[in-house]
């Protein structure tokens, strides 16, 4: 088990051109065009070090996941550093969660859910070189909650609501889910029931 080093994080830390503390930028006032305009320069400098530094499970956020995330922050009240946490990100799967973290990580403890529980689970790590710096996020799928993860992110994720995501991940531990198939067969009886539902409360 191998955690990006320091040393590597560093290389690959972008310092934003905004010229400000990120904690400080105001998410409503700052134009979007010049936050993908930033966040553009970020993806083409960085990219090739990325690449060479063989760093397996990287991505940079598109610009239409971005869009969607800095919309659903404005609507929810958030800020700048809490919408563009994620710009760069590694998903890293492992055969059970850590003990310990490296001490220049932030850890989100998700291994028993959000605070709205989606069934999501996972173990999410931050690096911030400084706060000009955009974070890198680091997501920890493992043990069990890996498949349901990539179950859930490829068939529901952003898509129904928390509680059919908290319903599956109750069937997937309890065993009645064991395949992809099951999965979908369970969405699909979740969803059909909750819209039946909403039918009868809306007569």
């Amino acid at each position: 088990m191998q955690f990006i080093s320091e040393e590597v994080l560093n290389k690959i830390s972008y310092k934003s051109t905004l010229g400000q503390s990120l904690k400080q930028i105001s998410l409503r006032k700052t134009p979007l065009d010049d936050i993908l305009k930033d966040i553009k320069i970020y993806r083409s400098e960085y990219t090739d070090i990325v690449v060479q530094e063989n760093l397996i499970g990287s991505r940079f956020k598109s610009d239409d996941s971005i869009i969607r995330k800095y919309e659903k922050t404005l609507r929810m009240g958030g800020g700048f550093k809490q919408c563009f946490n994620d710009i760069l990100g590694f998903r890293l799967h492992f055969d059970g969660y850590p003990g310990e973290y490296p001490e220049y990580f932030r850890v989100v403890d998700l291994r028993n859910g959000k605070k709205v529980d989606d069934g999501y689970r996972a173990v999410h790590l931050y690096y911030q070189r400084d706060n000009l710096a955009y974070p890198i996020e680091i997501q920890l799928w493992c043990a069990k909650d890996y498949q349901f993860n990539i179950w859930s992110h490829k068939l529901v994720y952003k898509y129904w609501d928390a509680e059919i995501g908290k319903r599956l991940y109750e069937k997937y531990m309890s065993g009645a889910i064991g395949t992809e198939e099951d999965f979908k067969n369970e969405m699909n009886r979740l969803v059909r029931d909750k819209n039946q539902r909403e039918g009868q409360n809306s007569d």
